[in-house]
């Protein structure tokens, strides 16, 4: 067996044997600390979130720790994400490139308006405010086991309040990414959100545990002056069935971004969009998701810089 063929059966093994281990846990609403689910990077979004095979900034400290590797110099990633509702994340990922690995930082904010504080019984007056949020760091590295083939960790404090309630946890993200003697070709796997179960008060919840195995195809096209890339991720997530994500990308002169994905086995989640503008180190990208039910679209923005 040559050496990519090997790597790339390493990979696949490595998931497929925490793929267990992560997807036990339960019914859907079995998990909590959900925000931990909602990607970084507007192009990610857009490409259906498929994205653990796809690396080229520093939101890869959330998809797939290993793909921080390939990532050069200095990245910075900062986005903000208008949920539904008054619901609102802020996410700034930065990673660094050393001689002996890359490392990676983080920050997850995901917060609202205050609420109405209410009695048992509903009441005309509000007897005050509450405040919801939840905090989230992320402190990674990565580095190549092989010259092909990349290996990460991440770990994650994490803090959650509601009202004067609080819980805490820490959850750790592992992934391999391997790039393929066949040009274009990267193959990933991840296993993220592996922690013990949180608890507010008396009330006990597990971390949204998963496993994802991914792949990616980049080709140029000389008719476009550009590219395309296509890229798909399948999860295995422990409150729930395998979910399929799906994305591509096309660009035209490597500035001009158009993006489309779609994400199968959800409820209210489907087809995404997107587009973005790249200019030597510093990109803007805008991400649409629908959303189908009552609680409205999603849309995403992010900056990236290279330094």
């Amino acid at each position: 067996m040559n050496a990519w063929l090997r790597n790339v059966t390493l990979t696949f093994v490595l998931a497929w044997a925490l793929a267990p281990t992560a997807a036990v846990g339960g019914e859907p609403g079995d998990a909590g600390a959900l925000f931990l689910r909602v990607g970084v990077g507007a192009r990610a979004a857009a490409m259906g979130e498929a994205f653990i095979a796809v690396a080229q900034d520093a939101s890869a400290l959330y998809w797939n720790p290993a793909a921080m590797s390939p990532v050069l110099g200095t990245n910075v990633v900062l986005q903000h994400t208008e949920h539904f509702q008054s619901v609102r994340l802020e996410q700034a990922m930065l990673t660094h490139e050393t001689d002996w690995g890359t490392l990676g930082l983080g920050f997850t904010g995901n917060y609202m308006d205050d609420l109405e504080r209410r009695d048992n019984f509903p009441s005309a007056v509000p007897l005050g405010d509450f405040s919801v949020y939840a905090v989230a760091f992320h402190v990674g590295f990565s580095r190549y086991v092989t010259p092909n083939l990349a290996a990460g960790v991440t770990v994650k404090p994490i803090y959650e309040r509601i009202d004067d309630i609080s819980a805490s946890g820490v959850a750790v993200d592992a992934g391999v990414y391997h790039v393929s003697q066949i040009k274009g070709v990267n193959f990933a796997a991840v296993v993220g959100n592996v922690g013990s179960p949180m608890k507010f008060d008396a009330e006990e919840f597990a971390l949204p545990r998963y496993v994802k195995v991914g792949a990616s195809l980049t080709r140029d096209v000389e008719a476009i002056r550009g590219g395309v890339l296509a890229t798909t991720d399948i999860v295995f997530p422990n409150d729930g069935d395998a979910r399929i994500h799906l994305g591509v990308e096309g660009n035209y002169l490597r500035r001009f971004f158009l993006r489309a994905g779609f994400k199968a086995g959800y409820e209210s989640q489907g087809a995404t969009f997107g587009l973005g503008v790249s200019r030597r180190r510093f990109g803007v990208d805008y991400a649409f998701l629908l959303i189908d039910n009552d609680l409205g679209n999603s849309h995403r923005f992010s900056l990236a810089l290279s330094l």
